[in-house]
């Protein structure tokens, strides 16, 4: 099997990111900036695709089309390796070749949601195959796949999600949820890959407004339906309240939450 790094970033002005991050494997790099371009290291071990296009759900799209490898790892730009990430991978699908998808872990990373300060994310300590409401907590970062399962299903992430969108997050959580209906193995292996660097400004969370319980009542309606998305929106009013209590009441998430739960589930871009 061969293995690669889906990364992420934007405005780069050269393939530096690499080297920074730490990737001594076979990589492509999404970059969305200002003009369009392909550019590939010497040994064309590692590729940058520069692109005017925006959102984050884009560019892992733009990635996964592009990918060459039997695994990809999906990555930001605030990750720094593991010099055996590549062996760490292939020895995990190697040990669970039945796995389709395979979720790893990440040191110094946030529990909740990407650049908000929740409380350091958890781990498991065995691995497992994962059920639906399990593949909830996986942050996207974490995620890798084969990339023949993944295309054979057509599976992509929801290009009206993510960064970029206005929308909101939860990407990672539709595609999950979308390879979970399309009958593929998605697993958990506890094996550290990565770790985070300093966290930059998230280009999608403000803050705890109305605005942010409205785009998570929304997003959750994509992938869980109307009565799932509702009691889960209860469920993240009580459980997550030490965390907003500051910027907005109980109340007020909650009602934002349903709100966007009931909007028109398509939004445009």
């Amino acid at each position: 099997m061969t293995f690669q790094i889906l990364l992420s970033c934007m405005h780069q002005h050269d393939m530096n990111i690499f080297a920074s991050s730490n990737i001594k494997c076979a990589a492509l790099a999404i970059n969305q900036c200002d003009t369009n371009l392909v550019t590939h290291s010497e040994d064309n071990s590692v590729c940058m695709i520069f692109t005017t296009q925006r959102g984050l759900s884009r560019s892992r799209n733009m990635a996964i089309d592009n990918a060459w490898s039997d695994i990809c790892l999906i990555s930001d730009d605030d990750e720094i390796f593991d010099d055996e990430v590549e062996s760490k991978v292939l020895d995990a699908y190697n040990t669970y070749p039945e796995a389709d998808i395979i979720a790893f872990q990440v040191d110094n990373a946030s529990g909740f949601g990407e650049n908000i300060q929740g409380d350091k994310k958890k781990y498991h300590d065995k691995a497992f195959r994962c059920n639906f409401l399990q593949t909830l907590h996986i942050s996207s970062w974490q995620i890798s796949f084969r990339r023949d399962s993944i295309k054979k299903k057509g599976i992509h992430f929801d290009e009206m999600m993510g960064s970029g969108t206005g929308n909101g997050a939860q990407e990672e959580s539709k595609f999950l949820a979308d390879c979970h209906k399309a009958g593929l193995n998605i697993w958990y292996v506890p094996i550290s890959i990565a770790r985070m660097a300093d966290r930059h400004e998230s280009q999608w969370f403000k803050g705890f407004d109305y605005q942010f319980f409205f785009n998570r009542g929304w997003a959750t309606r994509r992938f869980l339906g109307w009565t799932l998305s509702t009691l889960y929106a209860v469920y993240f009013a009580v459980k997550k309240h030490s965390l907003y209590h500051k910027d907005i009441s109980l109340f007020k998430a909650l009602n934002a939450m349903i709100k966007g739960i009931n909007s028109p589930k398509e939004r445009p871009l």
